[in-house]
């Protein structure tokens, strides 16, 4: 029985996309949901870099350093996502948390499974960056390969894509 479900999220532009599964799955198996994102580490010269700018004197500013940062990308998160709901059920509010956390993704993505003992992940195939030919992300891969749980990948597929893929359906029923 599905329960707890990590969505794990790039924050891109295909996230919309995994996260629509992972709603209407939690509303199916009343399950609920925690919001993973993880942020690459940071070079030193990146650190100093966002260190400089987050601690200034402008009292507007309350970020302190790159904790700060952190923080303030998970209140934006739990803005963005935490209204969103299911078709199917528009009044189940299946998020339950909104986690950001510094590392490399695929390992926060399985810390945070195994500490929430998650019952699933779900994912998208790959992030913007590796739309070329590419099957699977690094990321995603990693996930599959090590998982201790299910792992519910969701294709991504480019908008550019989605005619030309209807066009050889078409091509290939007439053909």
């Amino acid at each position: 029985m599905i329960q707890k479900i990590v969505l794990a999220t790039d924050l891109g532009p295909f996230a919309g996309h995994a996260m629509e599964h992972a709603l209407d799955m939690a509303v199916n198996h009343q399950a609920k949901v925690t919001a993973v994102h993880a942020v690459e580490p940071l070079s030193s010269f990146a650190h100093a870099m966002v260190s400089t700018y987050l601690e200034s004197d402008d009292p507007s500013n309350d970020l302190s350093g790159p904790a700060g940062l952190l923080a303030s990308i998970r209140d934006q998160m739990e803005r963005s996502l935490g209204t969103e709901r299911s078709d199917i059920d528009p009044d189940y509010n299946c998020f339950v948390d909104f986690v950001v956390e510094q590392g490399r993704p695929a390992e926060v993505i399985l810390a945070q499974t195994q500490k929430l003992g998650a019952d699933l992940i779900i994912m998208g195939s790959h992030g913007p960056e590796a739309m070329g030919n590419n099957v699977l992300g690094s990321v995603t891969t990693r996930v599959l390969q090590l998982s201790k749980v299910p792992v519910y990948m969701v294709p991504m597929i480019s908008p550019r894509n989605w005619f030309q893929l209807g066009a050889d359906e078409r091509v290939g029923r007439s053909g």
